[in-house]
């Protein structure tokens, strides 16, 4: 048997993006595979019986235009010169999934971000544009080459006048918004359904009405949003809920009403989990269809080795259908006038749902597998595996299986998990690595992770848990706003406490910590508060919450709210929940990781704690990645990946293994 490698993940297929043909009999979904230039994404097709593979690399997004035709959106010019990176262009084409070539269709001047069919003509696209020219689409071609030689000319300059003006993996979006256009395939006429200033998050069409979430602004982009509702046959357009009121998630139509997930985060801040909401547009009364603090519209569970995902709530005149996390594993819940009602558990991670054939379709993670596509038909109750991309890679690699148990804190406890080699050895000793979650509102659970599977089979024995702050057991256990390193702090403690004395094995002179976001602030936290970890890897981390709310991409928002104070008026509880007030107690060797272009932790975060430690003694070593995001570890570059885990791993062995340093 072979063991999980330091690049397995290059032996994936990324899984995302599922959507069903009109008919329902079948469904495409993307492919995607890592390569040393990115990562590529291909269409394909799949019928239940059979999945085939319709396109070669390069595809972006797609829809369907008919029962046997798809559009989709590349980047291949049409066999011409690439376009300026200072202009936007996508080109689209056209494939009959019977056979043939991908024909090329119409190349529209909109850098198209998500498409969907208005029509048997048209289709609604939302694009991203710039404020300096948000009528590029309608410019003669004399006039674009004017704004894009006038970009160029301004490419060694950045001018901030908006905030936020950064976005973790954008980079730089000063003066971008999303822009909903209406397009005509027949003769490429392209229409503005949006205001220039207005930034559409999303968009759902339905009876020539479409809704469009909506934020407005000239200076702050703030984080709730207004709901828009367009009449298009009547040339009509009205706010449905104005902006500032709710933090407005998923959106679409049920029974010709509006049907949308929201939060007013009033109770538990930026983190507050949605209700599902009707609006009744002749009345525009809005009643609550669930009422929840439990985690639903997407799944909480953790994984880094997927990319992409998909729809994971379908709207429909029946019912609504969504993907809700319970604790550590996702289910399907069915939402109507009579409630909620579980209608599949999955023990895993869902990434994206479907109605094909009267079977709910979805693409998952479960048992330590890698993503498949499968059905569950209602009537039988029964799971299918319907994609084997993996079958024959896992049959040939060991993998490590999680043990689950429970840690009691009194009046709650936590879901954890030890993770042994897969020739664990009763007899032996060995090293051991805690493995923090980021988030804080996101969970572990009990699917494949390439980084703890790499380090079982390197031989360590690797656990990890769900502490306060954690998602899947509703609001309240995810509320740590003014508590950061506090309760969590101790969950973690505790829960490596309870390790321990569960597995004898371990040596408890070698144990080894690490995280990433959240998971890196809690390793700075730690090394400051206890020298039990004989050495840590603090991965895009998080040091002093003073510079953090003046430097990410929601400063003002988030961590204002997560702090429970600002600047101005709560310097010192921010300051006492940083962990770089306590660098001078850390003893711990430690390594960074960071990326110069991560917005959600700037780099600096790293930098702080690297040179607080270094200038007190502590051994420490810091890796930055060039052109890399806060997503290093899930969408980084090939060699970029494998270098990050290469430096945790080798600085892991160097102090938890060899026998000079004991």
């Amino acid at each position: 048997m072979n063991k999980v490698t330091i690049d397995f993940f290059d032996q994936a297929h990324f899984l995302s993006n599922l959507k069903a043909s009109p008919d329902g009999r079948r469904a495409a979904f993307l492919e995607c595979q890592c390569r040393d230039e990115g990562y590529a994404k291909s269409l394909y097709l799949c019928d239940g019986d059979h999945t085939a593979r319709l396109t070669s690399e390069g595809v972006m997004d797609y829809v369907w235009e008919d029962d046997q035709t798809i559009l989709f959106s590349a980047r291949r010019r049409m066999g011409q010169k690439d376009s300026s990176p200072y202009g936007e262009q996508t080109d689209l084409y056209r494939i009959d999934i019977r056979g043939g070539e991908a024909r090329p269709l119409i190349s529209l001047p909109l850098a198209i971000e998500q498409m969907e069919k208005l029509n048997e003509q048209e289709l609604l696209v939302r694009a991203e544009v710039r404020k300096d020219c948000p009528d590029f689409a309608f410019l003669t071609e004399k006039e674009r080459q004017v704004v894009i030689d006038r970009r160029k000319a301004e490419e060694d300059y950045q001018v901030v006048t908006e905030s936020p003006f950064v976005l973790d993996g954008s980079g730089f979006i000063e003066g971008t918004r999303s822009r909903l256009f209406r397009v005509n395939l027949c003769d490429g006429k392209i229409e503005a359904l949006s205001e220039p200033l207005e930034s559409v998050s999303q968009f759902a069409a339905a009876d020539g009405r479409v809704l469009m979430s909506v934020k407005k602004f000239e200076v702050v982009r703030g984080e709730q949003d207004g709901l828009v509702c367009l009449d298009l046959g009547a040339n009509q357009r009205r706010w449905l809920i104005e902006q500032g009121r709710m933090r407005i998630r998923q959106i679409g139509w049920r029974r010709g009403q509006a049907v949308f997930f929201a939060s007013e985060n009033k109770t538990f801040g930026t983190t507050e989990n949605p209700k599902l909401y009707q609006l009744d547009l002749e009345t525009n009364k809005i009643s609550c269809l669930l009422d929840t603090e439990n985690h639903i519209g997407s799944s909480a569970v953790m994984t880094d080795i997927i990319y992409g995902s998909g729809r994971q709530v379908l709207f429909s005149d029946e019912a609504v259908l969504a993907v809700h996390t319970d604790r550590y594993a996702d289910e399907v819940l069915r939402i109507d006038e009579r409630g909620s009602e579980a209608v599949l558990s999955w023990p895993g991670a869902i990434q994206a749902i479907e109605t094909v054939n009267g079977q709910l379709w979805l693409i998952g993670l479960q048992d330590q597998k890698l993503q498949e596509l499968y059905s569950w038909d209602p009537e039988t109750k029964t799971t299918r595996q319907l994609t084997h991309f993996h079958d024959e890679l896992l049959a040939e690699t060991e993998i490590a299986k999680p043990e689950h148990f429970m840690v009691s804190r009194g009046s709650y406890e936590l879901d954890g998990w030890i993770l042994k080699p897969a020739d664990f050895d009763e007899k032996r000793t060995y090293s051991a690595i805690l493995d923090i979650h980021g988030g804080p509102k996101t969970a572990y659970g009990e699917v494949f992770f390439h980084e703890m599977q790499f380090w079982a089979a390197q031989g360590y024995i690797v656990f990890f848990c769900n502490p306060t702050g954690s998602d899947g057991k509703g609001d309240r256990f995810a509320d740590l706003r003014g508590r950061y390193g506090q309760i969590d702090y101790e969950d973690l403690m505790a829960f490596t406490d309870a390790v321990l004395y569960r597995v004898p094995q371990i040596d408890t002179r070698r144990l080894g910590v690490t995280g990433g976001s959240y998971g890196g602030y809690m390793t700075n936290w730690i090394i400051g508060h206890t020298d039990r970890f004989k050495a840590a890897a603090s991965q895009r981390s998080i040091a002093n919450w003073v510079s953090m709310i003046g430097t990410d991409d929601c400063g003002f928002t988030f961590d204002i709210d997560q702090m429970d104070a600002d600047p101005w008026k709560g310097m010192l509880k921010i300051w006492d929940q940083s962990p770089l007030q306590f660098a001078d107690k850390v003893k711990t060797p430690t390594v960074f990781i960071h990326s110069f272009e991560d917005y959600s932790c700037p780099i600096q975060e790293g930098m702080q704690m690297y040179n607080a430690i270094v200038h007190h003694g502590v051994e420490a070593r810091m890796c930055l990645f060039k052109g890399e995001s806060h997503g290093l570890s899930r969408i980084g570059k090939r060699h970029h990946r494998v270098r990050r885990l290469r430096e945790m791993t080798d600085w892991f062995d160097h102090y938890l293994k060899e026998t000079d340093h004991e």
